[in-house]
């Protein structure tokens, strides 16, 4: 049995005249798959480049959230670099007020020739060695904090306004006239004149043939005043008072040849001059030095 392989196409036109054409079966599928692919690639090539497109746009819209990102982190770096130039002289500002403060109270503590003991326990500790540079802000701190804690505890300016009528160490006894010792001065003024504490601190008070009525202040770190004849005491024992606080009057109480006040300083349980520590009066606020 014979197959055609070819394929017959007969066109005939209005006037009755007809055209044959013949076409190999093969050729036609082929020229149909060619077809079929190149609509097939027409196709996809139409979707790539759609999706190229789509990707194209995509890649720009990337790229601007990417320039603003880029530009916020250079706003940040800028205001932290800005910040932190601010800290920095903020930093040193307080490091120089610190300075000042400690060299402030160094001066006056020398003055009256106290050393600074900063109390720590050495029992129980250890680690390496690690040492601080001298203008460390910690440093300076912890310093000023003890040097505050200490001045805090020193009696400074005068507790009664008046005349010295006799200064510490060696003197004539202004009752028997013989040479004797005398632990504090002698601040002479008037009758009921008001005693200031010169610094804040833990009262005693009692009375003694010789001192007559007087009052006795704990001010801690080994301070302690004493204040003797008074007149009258006007805080109660154990009271605890402010640097300024009025205690007492002046008196003429005990062994004593006329109104004045006996103002005793201890330092670590032995008898200082106190005058040096008068001497600073301009930071008791109301009181004046005595001469």
């Amino acid at each position: 049995m014979r197959t055609d392989k070819k394929l017959h196409l007969i066109i005939t036109s209005e006037h009755g005249k007809t055209r044959a054409f013949s076409f190999a079966k093969q050729r036609l599928v082929t020229i149909g798959w060619a077809v079929t692919a190149l609509f097939m690639g027409s196709f996809l090539g139409w979707g790539f480049a759609g999706e190229n497109v789509a990707l194209r746009l995509q890649n720009g819209i990337y790229k601007r959230e990417l320039a603003e990102v880029r530009d916020e982190h250079r706003q940040v770096l800028a205001q932290s670099a800005h910040q932190e130039k601010e800290q920095k002289a903020l930093l040193e500002s307080a490091l120089s007020e610190l300075r000042q403060r400690s060299e402030v109270i160094e001066s006056i503590l020398s003055t009256v020739g106290v050393d600074i003991e900063v109390r720590e326990s050495r029992s129980n500790a250890g680690g390496p060695y690690a040492s601080l540079p001298s203008d460390n802000y910690e440093d300076l701190t912890f310093k000023v904090d003890h040097y505050l804690d200490t001045i805090q505890s020193v009696p400074l300016g005068s507790p009664v306004p008046g005349t010295i009528s006799s200064p510490f160490g060696r003197r004539i006894d202004p009752i028997n006239n013989r040479a004797a010792f005398h632990d504090g001065v002698d601040i002479r003024n008037q009758l009921g004149t008001k005693v200031k504490a010169p610094a804040a601190g833990v009262v005693s008070r009692g009375y003694t043939v010789g001192y007559g009525n007087y009052l006795v202040i704990d001010h801690g770190n080994e301070f302690e005043t004493r204040y003797y004849h008074l007149h009258k005491i006007l805080v109660p024992e154990g009271a605890q008072v402010k640097r300024g606080q009025v205690i007492a009057q002046l008196g003429n109480t005990g062994r004593s040849t006329g109104a004045h006040l006996h103002y005793t300083m201890k330092y670590k349980g032995k008898a200082v001059n106190p005058y040096r520590f008068m001497q600073i009066a301009s930071l008791m606020a109301g009181a004046k030095a005595a001469k």
